[in-house]
């Protein structure tokens, strides 16, 4: 137990001295392995083009408003994108709820028969998983690259996005997660909403 616990306490110090330290400034603490995270000025409505689900056929990311989601983009053909997902699973193991999901969304053209085998064999259990058809969303949120990770307030707007991989359940991204999550009512109550598109 130990071998677990003070590490845990460690870990929850430093997400709580950088939180801490950028809240004075009113700052999000871009540093570390999210030193190339790109913070928007202004946060953007993110688009309303349809995914691909595995039961229900195509969907919106409208059915997440009221919760904070970190949506990473990916495909089988990714190295980086496979090697990132165990720590997207265990951040959305971690911090899962009424509030808060990891989404994937995936650009491979075999569909959820590729996908699955993959998710599979990394033991990632995330069920907000996706496809994007002919990369239509992609293209509509300005992904130009893999992995992509955008992290999306409750209201359906856009406040960042990391290009490349990280490993997302380490001290500092789970800081900056919190920094925005922490941010996320005042921008909700200015009345955002899905559908607009940011421009890169």
């Amino acid at each position: 137990m130990r071998k677990i616990f003070f590490p845990l306490i460690g870990a929850v110090a430093v997400v709580t001295a950088t939180l801490s330290a950028h809240a004075e400034h009113g700052e999000a603490p871009i540093e570390g392995i999210m030193q190339n995270f790109i913070a928007l000025d202004e946060p953007v409505a993110a688009p309303l083009t349809p995914l691909v689900s595995k039961d229900e056929g195509p969907i919106t990311l409208d059915r997440f408003q009221g919760k904070f989601i970190v949506l990473n983009f990916w495909a089988t053909w990714c190295g980086p994108c496979l090697r990132e997902l165990p720590s997207l699973n265990r951040l959305n193991a971690q911090l899962a709820g009424d509030d808060f999901a990891v989404v994937l969304i995936s650009q491979d053209r075999g569909g959820f028969k590729q996908t699955d085998r993959f998710l599979k064999k990394l033991e990632v259990d995330i069920p907000a998983n996706f496809v994007d058809e002919k990369l239509k969303y992609s293209r509509a949120i300005g992904v130009r690259s893999l992995p992509t990770t955008i992290l999306i307030g409750p209201d359906g707007k856009e406040v960042g996005r990391l290009v490349g991989s990280a490993e997302w359940d380490e001290p500092e991204a789970i800081a900056l997660i919190e920094f925005y999550r922490a941010h996320a009512a005042e921008t909700t109550g200015r009345g955002g909403h899905l559908g607009k598109t940011p421009k890169f």
